[in-house]
């Protein structure tokens, strides 16, 4: 999800890139950023509203949308995002430990200090996603430059390319403006990515190799779905750094670091006791029996009686757990039953169950930009004008696309592993290797751990993955085709 493929770094050029490559690359980081601050400055606001995961971060520092008093600040609103939030004293807050709250901390004392300056009492949400964007940019631009220093114009240029066509599309952007984790784990695989080709081939540093446990900590501390994801990356670089004589072996190492430190944070948290850590389990194991195994089971009946549950749940099949008129262990008698180890005993005793699951799964990746949320400020589960352009709306009206963007990184590691192969296979296996490992990774605990009920909004990086690899692949190789025709 990050830069180009591209030959072994060698050492910084002396020249410097050309006067063409720089002006291209500051057009992609204007073009981005003009497209993001359309979506980001829209009034009324365009944003995701809150399913209620943003009142998991929110209540860590007592803040949440400015409504009426009757409302419980922690209430969900689905049907439309806030534009102005105030704080609120409330006796027992959800506090979920994520490395978004670095944005939202950042964002608290940036209110803090405005309404010391003016006593105000309501807040703009755009001071959030003013400071998303910043930060990616700022990413954009240190990877580029990087690149650059390098003598490698064509990976920079690769990197650039995401900021306007990717990470400014509305799929992302919608984002901006809301308290979900998923910018900041966009935003930490960005950076791992980044640095793990930046860094292919390059000898150890205590820098590089703090910075790159740092992104793998990042992305593990980001979402719950993704704290074994960074391992399962440092795994894959690992055997690719193994497989290749004399190729540095440290950045497997970094990311094991960083993934390992996440992940011990994580399984803490699961471990807590109080409602809140409790509902989200009870929640999502209601949305795996409902939303996916349910629904492709031969005789959904007799599988709940595998189950232990009792038969009056079937009447939730299909629906979403947030929907139960109460939390899910209420309603339905014997969900307690229900664990992982349950789970995963049903798919290995119902293949063909596991394969008609594993096949929805893809298919609930669309569209990207995520339904059953409101879009719009004021609106009623309304969505974004069709006339604001999005890469998410042909991969919606043409399936045969959809799959096919998600096919091809997987078809080009299938041909980089048989030429040149692993211990021959440079930057551009790394690559597609790291690519379809996030994928797979992704969509298997988002499938696992949370049914079908939210598949596009928890597998984002799926689909973003995918994007990533095509759109800096043909930028390089243009790049690169440019640069023979011109040198002729």
């Amino acid at each position: 999800m990050a830069t180009s493929p591209a030959r072994l770094p060698g050492s910084p050029t002396r020249s410097g890139p050309g006067s063409g490559v720089l002006a291209v690359l500051l057009l992609l980081w204007l073009a981005g950023s003009l497209r993001a601050f359309a979506l980001w400055a829209h009034d009324p606001l365009y944003a995701y509203a809150n399913s209620y995961d943003q009142t998991r971060y929110t209540s860590c520092f007592h803040f949440y949308p400015d409504r009426p008093a009757a409302i419980p600040p922690q209430r969900n609103s689905p049907q439309a995002p806030f534009a102005r939030y105030r704080f609120i004293a409330s006796e027992d807050p959800m506090c979920y430990w994520s490395s978004e709250l670095l944005f939202t901390g950042a964002t608290t004392l940036a209110w803090r200090i405005d309404a010391a300056l003016t006593g105000g009492e309501v807040h703009q949400v755009r001071w959030v996603g003013a400071l998303r964007w910043l930060a990616l940019l700022a990413l954009s631009i240190a990877l580029s430059r990087a690149w650059l220093q390098r003598g490698n114009e064509a990976a920079a240029i690769g990197n650039a390319v995401l900021v306007p066509l990717l990470f400014a599309d509305p799929g992302n952007t919608l984002y901006l403006n809301t308290f979900y984790a998923e910018w900041t784990a966009l935003l930490a695989a960005y950076g791992l990515f980044g640095l793990a080709l930046l860094w292919h081939g390059a000898p150890c540093n205590r820098r590089r190799f703090g910075l790159l446990a740092l992104a793998a900590f990042a992305l593990a501390m980001a979402k719950i779905q993704h704290l074994v994801l960074p391992l399962g990356l440092a795994c894959v670089l690992a055997v690719l750094d193994w497989a290749r004589p004399g190729q540095p072996r440290w950045r497997a190492l970094a990311l094991a670091c960083g993934a390992l430190a996440g992940l011990g944070v994580q399984l803490a948290q699961l471990q807590r006791s109080d409602p809140m850590m409790n509902a989200i389990d009870q929640y999502n194991r209601a949305d795996v029996v409902f939303t996916a195994l349910l629904p492709f089971a031969d005789d959904p009946a007799k599988l709940l009686s595998d189950l232990g549950i009792e038969a009056e749940c079937l009447r939730f099949r299909g629906e979403h757990a947030w929907e139960f008129p109460d939390l899910p262990e209420k309603v339905c008698p014997g969900l307690a039953n229900f664990t992982r180890g349950t789970e995963l005993a049903i798919l290995l005793r119902h293949p063909a169950l596991a394969g008609r699951l594993a096949v929805a799964g893809v298919e609930a990746l669309d569209p990207w930009i995520a339904r059953n949320l409101g879009e719009v400020e004021g609106g009623d589960f309304a969505s974004i004008p069709s006339t604001v352009p999005s890469l998410g709306r042909p991969l919606h009206a043409w399936p045969w696309l959809r799959l096919g963007v998600l096919a091809l990184p997987c078809l080009a590691l299938v041909v980089l592993l048989v030429r040149p192969g692993m211990r021959r296979g440079g930057r551009s296996l790394d690559h597609a290797a790291l690519t379809v490992a996030a994928m797979a990774i992704t969509l298997g605990v988002t499938v696992l751990g949370d049914g079908l009920a939210d598949t596009a909004k928890q597998g984002h990086l799926v689909v973003n993955a995918a994007l990533a690899w095509l759109l800096a692949s043909l930028a390089w190789l243009a790049t690169r085709a440019w640069r023979n025709v011109t040198s002729r």
